[in-house]
C-alpha cells in the first residue's frame, strides 16, 4: 500500500481529537516506515547510489572518524554537515529536504538567501567544495 502524503497526514491528524483517535493514528502510520532515522537513510541513499563510505566521507569533506559515527547512527550531525553529505550523493532536493527532516534540522527556505544559495546548488548537483566556493563568493558561510 502507498504510504499517503503529508498534506492526507495533516488533513487527517487535524480530525484527530480524542487521545484514542491520536493513538490509532500513530498506529496506523507505524507500518508506512516513518520513523526511519537519519542514519538509516543515508545508508539506503548510499546503498542506491554505490559509493562507499568512505568515498562519501571524503566527498562531504567531513573527518573519517566522525563521518563514521554520522554513518552509524551515534553522531546527529548539525544542518551544514546534512546538507555535506546530500551534495556528496547528489541527491535531489527533494531528498535533502527528506534528510533535513529526519536529521531534525530546519528544511531549507527559499526565502532564507543563504538557503536560496543552497537550493540553487543542489538543484544542479555541484559538489560541496562548489557549493562552499560560491557562498563565500555571495558573502555567505560556507558549510
Amino acid at each position: 500500500m502507498k504510504p499517503p502524503n503529508t498534506d492526507d497526514l495533516m488533513q487527517r491528524l487535524n480530525g484527530t481529537d480524542t487521545a484514542r483517535a491520536f493513538d490509532q493514528y500513530t498506529k496506523d502510520t507505524a507500518n508506512y516506515g516513518f520513523t526511519t532515522s537519519f542514519s538509516e537513510y543515508l545508508e539506503q541513499c548510499l546503498r542506491t547510489s554505490g559509493m562507499t563510505p568512505s568515498e562519501l566521507i571524503r566527498r562531504a569533506g567531513l573527518p573519517r572518524t566522525y563521518g563514521y559515527q554520522i554513518l552509524n547512527g551515534t553522531k546527529n550531525p548539525g544542518r551544514d554537515k546534512v546538507i555535506a553529505l546530500c551534495l556528496a550523493l547528489s541527491l535531489s532536493l527533494e531528498d535533502v529536504q527528506r534528510a533535513l527532516v529526519l536529521a531534525r534540522e530546519g528544511s531549507l527556505y527559499p526565502k532564507i538567501s543563504r538557503d536560496s544559495i543552497l537550493i540553487f546548488c543542489i538543484n544542479r548537483h555541484m559538489s560541496v567544495a562548489d557549493t562552499n566556493l560560491f557562498l563565500y563568493e555571495r558573502g555567505e558561510e560556507p558549510l
